[in-house]
This record gives structure tokens, sequence and C-alpha cells, in this order.
């Protein structure tokens, strides 16, 4: 088959020419007749003939017959060789030459390749100059002679294929008709597996790495060839197969990078807007080891070039293509985000001095994008952690300033302006606590927050404001209240669900502002909520619902484990009696103070039976009501959410204003970044004990060292405990049983001497333990006992 130039095509069948097209108007199709004809006409005056050549231009076709040219078309430029300049619309022998053996049209010109000899019929078939194909590489092929131990026959492949482009995008492609149709809604023709299995193969070779630095110096020529203005989606197949390489990942060396990752990027970033868009799409097909291995490659650039002292202005196409993939990572939910995080970034470089510089601009030739922290999603949660705490004490310092300069310095208490300080009684402790956070602006909930206890002495350096926090917690979490209700198997507390008439909804608002505060000042709060919360409190902080899919069985399990299990019982029941044996319909019962009220999931719940036939309908259904999603999805594709839980949708609105108040009081640029579970541990902190590591880490002041007798006793008498009473002297040390972010090294505990008459007794704002100097280990432990159960009362020591 023949393509005239864009529109017409000419069928050389040997024995009779035909064609096709969308207009003879030239006479390119050798027909009389101008018109378009779809199907393959025959030539009527070529019938009978031999063709054995054929070539065809832009508005011409040369058909050779015995070696003789028979030209039809446009001739305005002489293209068909007869000495004239007029067109001809039907073929014609060209009388002044013969003995042709080839024929090749351009776009208006025509090349003969004559013989000296003579012509026979059928010396002369097939086609004019043999179709050559790009060279390519497959599993089959590579494994063939990989394994047939000729290793220059290797070699030599790997050179042929490795410095051109075109055939790499030639390579690995699929046998069936995935490889055909290819754009960014459809396949990329790609079989990966199949690249990532070749691959891999060079690990069976003793040659490896003879091979993989002939595939460096390969790819320096194909890279030379890459033209930015790339036109096919084709030519984006390389960005696919080229990542499996093992010279991307394995012993990459900043030389590598610029031989191997750098024109790769470059290449990547080169591409316009529409291709771009479709690498993109194609990402987000990705299987998980295919996109995880896209992210290793650019994060290996990364993580070469950090430990080479370069800052992130060097890093800049690779951090560019990480950000892509991690959103549409967020999108498509196809790894783990942890998978993004670069652990010794925070090792390396001083991340809060960082962020301190990016937010202040200290240095003016610098832009955002040149600093590490300007890329959270490489952070993990600990680092995230850090930086959210300088953020708070650069609003904290910032707020201060600017107070203090609208004061003209003439405030008669300094101390209103750096601090929000709330005073409340202790047997009133929740109620003051809502009224005075109602009180509060703004401008309150930006400065540092202290604590004052009505009657009592102690001046708020930290301690009062963490026993404030475990107070309040602990009791707004009680029954009485009506606010939350909690499961008797997992206790894990939700929204009750109660309505506005026995709970009032601003109750919620403010408690949200109290865990925001908790967080803006560093105090972990007992708050036993499941993982389901926080990924509410994640969402509407991004505004983003980053979940696509509807609440799960899991995450009722976690609340409720006892209806998890029943759920699972009725999905995992393999007889085809269910109705008979759960007996079940499409409603659900809430108990509203003792009453059961009965509310249909669907409609007409009340009488659909629960069946063989509907049973996931019904598990889907059920969990959507107790944790009910609905999703918006807006121009820019994101996806926002609200959770509805509870009976006429109160659940909904209690949910939504602990949201409003938490976002009242914590507004960060870094908060968005943390994933739900690191956003709990940075709420509630984490119970990942490690004692020994404890006493690794305790300071010591005055005359105490790890060597002194009381120390040793101390020791003794503490690892006497059980685990129970060793989380309390933590409570009674830090102000809270569990953990912060950071684990034990975070708590930065002293030991200090005081009389051998006293209690051991903790300064809970510097987590200072004041031990009295004595070396009877069981005397120790008795009076430890004595002071971890009474850690309530603010009093001056």
């Amino acid at each position: 088959m023949t393509k005239c130039g864009d529109i017409d095509v000419t069928d050389n069948l040997l024995d009779e020419l035909e064609a096709h097209g969308s207009s003879d108007v030239d006479g390119r199709l050798g027909w009389t007749i101008v018109e378009k004809r779809p199907n393959p006409t025959a030539v009527s005056d070529l019938i009978g003939s031999h063709v054995t050549r054929i070539a065809a231009g832009a508005c011409h076709t040369i058909a050779i017959i015995k070696g003789s040219p028979y030209p039809f078309g446009l001739n305005s430029s002489g293209q068909l060789g007869n000495g004239k300049i007029m067109t001809q619309s039907t073929p014609r022998k060209t009388d002044d030459l013969d003995h042709v053996t080839g024929v090749f049209a351009g776009y208006h010109q025509t090349f003969f390749v004559r013989s000296s000899g003579t012509i026979e019929l059928n010396e002369i078939v097939g086609p004019s100059y043999p179709v050559k194909y790009p060279s390519k590489v497959d599993r089959d092929s590579f494994e063939k002679i990989l394994h047939s131990g000729e290793k220059l026959d290797l070699m030599a492949l790997v050179e042929n294929v490795f410095s051109s482009l075109s055939c790499i995008n030639n390579s690995f492609l699929f046998k069936d008709e995935r490889r055909y149709n290819v754009s960014s809604d459809r396949s990329h023709g790609v079989d990966l597996d199949q690249v990532m299995e070749t691959f891999m193969l060079f690990d069976e070779s003793p040659a490896k790495k003879q091979f993989l630095d002939l595939v460096v110096d390969s790819l320096s020529i194909a890279y030379s060839s890459w033209n930015p203005k790339l036109l096919s989606v084709e030519g984006l197949r390389l960005f696919l197969i080229l990542p499996w390489l093992p010279v991307f990942t394995e012993n990459v060396t900043t030389d590598t990078l610029i031989r191997v990752h750098a024109p790769f990027v470059e290449a990547m970033c080169s591409l316009n807007e529409q291709l771009g868009s479709t690498l993109e799409s194609w990402w987000s097909q990705l299987s998980t080891r295919h996109f995880r291995r896209m992210v290793t490659v650019f994060k290996t650039a990364v993580r070469t070039l950090l430990h080479a002292e370069k800052g992130p202005a060097s890093c800049q196409h690779y951090l560019h293509i990480l950000q892509k993939l991690f959103l549409i990572n967020q999108s498509y939910h196809t790894i783990p985000l942890e998978t993004f995080y670069i652990e010794e970034i925070s090792s390396i470089i001083n991340l809060k001095l960082e962020y301190y510089n990016m937010v202040t601009k200290q240095h003016s030739f610098k832009t955002d994008k040149d600093y590490w922290t300007y890329y959270p999603f490489l952070l993990n949660g600990l680092a995230k952690g850090e930086l959210l705490f300088v953020e708070a004490g650069l609003i904290q310092a910032i707020h201060a300033q600017n107070a203090m300069l609208t004061s003209g310095g003439f405030e008669d208490n300094p101390a209103n302006i750096l601090h929000c300080e709330i005073s409340v009684r202790r047997d009133f402790i929740v109620a003051d606590t809502m009224l005075k956070l109602s009180s509060l602006s703004d401008a309150d909930l930006r400065k540092a927050f202290k604590v004052k206890i009505i009657g009592e002495e102690a001046d708020d350096a930290g301690g009062v404001r963490k026993e404030f926090f475990l107070i309040v917690m602990r009791k707004i979490l009680q029954p009485e209240y009506g606010m939350f209700s909690e499961d008797e198997e997992s206790h894990l507390v939700w929204f009750s669900g109660l309505s506005a008439e026995f709970c009032e909804r601003e109750q919620f608002r403010q408690l949200g502002k109290l865990v925001g505060l908790a967080v803006y000042n560093s105090v972990i709060v007992p708050f036993p909520f499941p993982l389901a919360l926080y990924k509410v409190l994640v969402f509407s902080i991004v505004c983003l619902f980053l979940l696509d899919t509807p609440p799960t069985l899991d995450d009722l399990s976690e609340l409720s484990p006892s209806e998890g299990k029943g759920l699972q019982a009725l999905i995992d029941y393999e007889g085809d009696d269910v109705e008979d044996v759960f007996g079940l319909n499409f409603c659900i019962t809430f108990d509203v103070f003792g009453e059961k009220k009965q509310v249909e999931m669907v409609p007409g719940g009340e009488d659909k039976a629960v069946t063989n036939a509907n049973r996931d309908e019904y598990v889907r259904v059920r969990i959507s009501e107790q944790t009910k999603t609905i999703l918006y999805i807006s121009l820019q594709l994101f996806v926002r959410h609200r959770l509805e839980l509870g009976l006429n949708n109160e659940i909904a609105e209690q949910a939504l204003m602990f949201r409003k108040g938490f976002t009242d009081a914590l507004h960060s640029r870094v908060l968005r970044f943390f994933q739900p579970r690191e956003l709990m541990e940075l709420i509630v902190g984490n119970e990942n004990y490690d004692w020994n590591e404890f006493r690794d880490l305790v300071d010591y002041k005055g005359e105490y060292t790890a060597a002194h007798p009381a120390i040793q006793a101390f020791w003794k008498a503490f690892f006497a405990l059980d685990e129970e009473e060793r989380k309390k002297f933590l409570q009674f040390l830090s102000g809270s049983t569990r953990l912060p972010l950071a684990g034990m090294k975070e708590l930065k505990a002293v030991i200090q001497p005081s009389s051998p008459e006293s209690l051991p007794v903790a300064h809970t704002c510097f987590n200072l333990l004041d031990l009295p100097n004595i070396s009877d280990d069981v005397e120790m432990l008795r009076r430890l006992r004595i002071s971890i159960e009474h850690t309530e009362g603010f009093t001056l020591v």
C-alpha cells in the first residue's frame, strides 16, 4: 500500500492496480471521473498489466510496467517525467524511459533507477527499497541472547536500541491491539511488566556493570537527538520505559545524574502542555509497582543531590516532577504517601532555620522554591511537626510585635499583649472554659495560651496549661455533658448525635478551638477518637476529600468492633439463607436517651429484607449511614466533603461545628500536608514507649550523675513499677501519659536533687523532677508510688 500525499492511497496488487481516496481532481488516482471513492477501485487503463513498482507523491503516481513508467496526476513541476507540464488524468507510457528498476516519488519530484540490461516480464518484483524497521528489544529476545552466552551479540543489541530514542519507543510493546490507538485516554502500548522483568535480567549477568556502562554511553547518544518539539504521543513511551533501568536507582552518583538523570528529566520538562498532560494521564493509570518506581527514580536523584550538599535550586526539575506525581497520588491513592518522604532530610538540613528564613524572607536573593521546606510532601510527620511549632512560634511573635507597635508601648499590662490568659474555677472548669473560649477573638487565638486556676497559686509556665487540657478533655468526654458517646468495647468516642435541644452546637465549636489551641501551644491532649476523625480534620483543612471511595467496613470496625464483626460475618456467610439466618432489613436503630429510633436507610427499607443478592448493598448502605459521606466535585476536580452521621443528621452538624472551631484556632500552611495518623499523633501523642531509651536520655543537675547512689536507687525503683505505673509517672512528670510526636527524646527530662525527707516533686512546665537524695531503692519506690497517685492540683513548690 502506498500513500499518495495526505489523502489518496494507491494499492499495488501486482496484476492489477487499484486506488481509492477523497478526490481525483488532479488525476492522481488514474480515473477520468472526478469523485470521492472510499473503496479500492481498479485503474481501468492498467487492467491486465503487471505492475512491478509504484510510487506516489503529493498529487501524482508512477506505475512501472515491464521496465517502463506509466505516470498520472499533477504535472505542474514536470514530476511525471514525460517532458510536459500538463496534468495527466490517466496512465500513459513514457516512451523516453525504459529499463526502470526502481522509482521514488517526492512531494513534486520523481526519481528513477535504470538498468543497463534487459527487463524480463517477472524479473522485478517487491518494493523498490526494502522497508527497514527500527531495532527493538523485548524480554524474549533479550533473555535468548543472554542465555546463549553470546556477549558481543547482547552488547550489540543494547547499543543499537539504547542509542536511539526511536528504538527505545519501539521496544517492549504489547503483542495485541493495546499497542495501537495510543493516546492520553487509552493505552500507551508498553508492556511495563515486560520492561521490569527484562531489566532485572541484567542481575543474572556477571558482566552487569559492563552492560550498564554501555547503556549509559548509548543513552548519551540517544539524548542528543531529543527534539523538544515532539508531536507524537508514541514518543513519550521512553519516559515509562527508561526508569526501570538499574542505572536510575543503583549506585547513583552526581556523575550518573549528569549523564543519565539530568537529560532525561530535562526532556520530560520540555514537553508542551498537551503532551505533558498525556504523560500525567499515563502516570495516573500505572499500577502500584510502576508508579512507585517513577517516584523512586526522582527521589533517588534528589537524595543524591541532598547528600552532595546541593540545595533545592539544583533539584528543581526533579522536585517539579515529584510534585506532579504527589498530586496524582493524592487523587488516585496508588502508593502510600510515606513513599515520597526523604527520611534523612531533617538530619542533614536544619529545617527549623530553613522554614524561619523562608517565611521571614531573610535572604532577598532566594525565592520560596529555594528552601526544602517549600516541599513538605518530602517530610515525615516528625519534620512537619517541627515546622508547625516553628510556625506557631513565629505567628505568636509577630502578633506580639504588632500589638506592641499598635499600643505604642503604653499597655498597662504587657502580658495581655503577649499572652491570651483565661481564668477558670476548678469545680466549674468545663463551663468556664466554654464561656471564655466563646469570647476570644481571632487575635487572642494567635497569642500564647495561658491558664489561671482561680484560688490556686501557681503561675502558668506550661505545667498549669498541660493539666488544664488534661482535666477539661477528661471531663467533657463524660456522658453527663451529652456531647460524645463511648463504645464499650473499643473505648473510643464519637459524636453523640443528640439534638440541639439537649446538646448545644456551639459547644462543639468551642471544643474544636480548644483542640486547635492545644496543637498551637504544643500540648498533647487525651482525645480518644478513631482515626476517622483525623481524616475529617485533614480533609477540611486541605479543602479536599482525598478518598474517592465510600467509608469502609474497617472504619466502622475501629469505632465499634462488635458491629464490624457482625457485618463481616454477613459478608462472609456462604449459605443461601441469609434472610432466614440474619433476619435483617434496610433499617438502622439509634439509641436516644434509652429510646430506640429506627431510620430507613433506603426508601421502603423497613419492608426490604437483606438477602443473598443484596447483602453487599446492605453493608455498604449501613456503613454509609454510620459514616455517610457526600462528595462534591468542583470544576478544579477537588472533592469536598462533610461527614453525616446519626439521626436526623444531628452528628453532621456536631462534626461541622467541631471542624469550624478547630480551623478557627489553627491556621497553618504546613498542617494540610499531614496524613491523618500523623495529625492524630500530633494531637494525642503516641505510645511508642522505650523505657531504656528514656533512662538514657534523662539529664541530671547539681550533684546528680548517672552513677550517683540516689539515681541508681531511682532507676531500680522505676523499673520495679508495672507498665501502668510507669505511664502514671510519665503523666506526673510531663502532664500526659502519651509521648510527643518525636518520642522520648522530645521530653528532655531532667532530675535534680531535693532534701532526703521530701517526696518526689514534678515541675510539668519543664519536665523537671525533684528527687530526694536517698539511696534506699525500697523507700524510693514507696515515695514514688505516693507521688504518682497524686497528680492534680496547681500549687507552688
